[in-house]
């Protein structure tokens, strides 16, 4: 043995073993624990679309309110049946004002809400009077029978239209209790002269005249607000009327001297007529007085505008 191999012995003989050195053997290496391993594709994607899908619940949470709603008149084409002598206005599906008729005899009938006299292309609404049993024509006074045929005054070239109708309930007493309304038919076609006496009979002596009331939520405050929603059936919709010179016609939310607020353009009406015969002979007529309107909406338009006495409820 060497001196130098002596002496790396002697050193050993007096170097001090740390006390764990048995169990880092048993152990085995200490080695640093890896890296976490950073998450797949899947998993990445997977939450990133459920992220999105709840920003876009939030999101239409929070702005629905403020959508717009498309107001309109449409009520059922399954109809409630009043009691036998009763009569109710009601509206169609396509919002469509009609009235159903219980006659005393018990039997039914359907009768369209509009005259047929459409005085410079206007819808002219009737109204049902109990003590006589007639509708009348809200403007010109026309009267019709319960069962729609022309009576007196008017003019009115003919009856008032009916509908077709299925029973789809009867009562225990076998009369109807619903039925389900179907197409129109053809009005009697006995109506008056082309040009009737001025003097009328009473619009309804004794009694309030029964007519439609619409809920006040459904109203269009703003014409062109209604004509952009392009809402299907019948509308009302609140507004003035404004005629120009050439005979130009629109409803307008608010009318300040030529001055047309909101308006829509206004077709079937012929303006010209209208203002030589009615506004400039008669200043201050209903027709130039802010109403709540019936009407349809096509091709960017208002059609079928209807003035009558048309209430509101809250």
């Amino acid at each position: 043995m060497t001196e130098r191999w002596q002496r790396e012995v002697a050193k050993l003989h007096r170097a001090e073993l740390p006390g764990d050195l048995w169990e880092r053997i048993t152990e085995g290496p200490r080695l640093q624990p890896p890296p976490p391993r950073s998450p797949s594709r899947l998993i990445v994607a997977a939450t990133a679309l459920v992220l999105f899908v709840a920003a876009a619940a939030l999101l239409w949470i929070v702005f629905t309110p403020f959508r717009t709603t498309v107001k309109t008149l449409a009520g059922s084409d399954v109809l409630p049946v009043p009691a036998r002598g009763e009569t109710s206005p009601v509206f169609l599906g396509d919002g469509r004002p009609v009235f159903v008729v219980h006659h005393e005899d018990g039997t039914v009938s359907v009768v369209d809400a509009f005259s047929p006299h459409r005085a410079w292309g206007f819808e002219e609404p009737v109204e049902w009077c109990p003590p006589t049993r007639q509708f009348v024509e809200w403007a010109h006074e026309a009267h019709f029978n319960e069962y729609g045929t022309w009576v007196s005054a008017g003019p009115s070239p003919s009856g008032l239209a009916t509908f077709a109708f299925q029973v789809v309930e009867r009562d225990a007493a076998g009369d109807p209790k619903s039925i389900r309304a179907g197409a129109m038919q053809a009005p009697d076609p006995g109506g008056s002269a082309p040009i009737t006496d001025p003097s009328r009979p009473p619009f309804c002596p004794g009694a309030e005249p029964v007519t439609f009331t619409v809920d006040a939520s459904t109203v269009w405050e703003s014409p062109a607000a209604a004509v952009a929603a392009q809402p299907q059936g019948w509308i009302a919709v609140r507004g003035t009327l404004s005629v120009a010179s050439d005979g130009f016609v629109q409803l307008c939310s608010t009318l300040e001297g030529a001055r047309c607020q909101d308006a829509a353009v206004v077709r079937g009406i012929d303006g010209v007529g209208l203002m030589v015969n009615v506004l400039q002979k008669y200043p201050g007529t209903g027709y130039e007085k802010p109403h709540v309107w019936l009407a349809q909406v096509r091709g960017g338009v208002l059609d079928d505008l209807a003035i009558g006495d048309i209430r509101t409820s809250d």
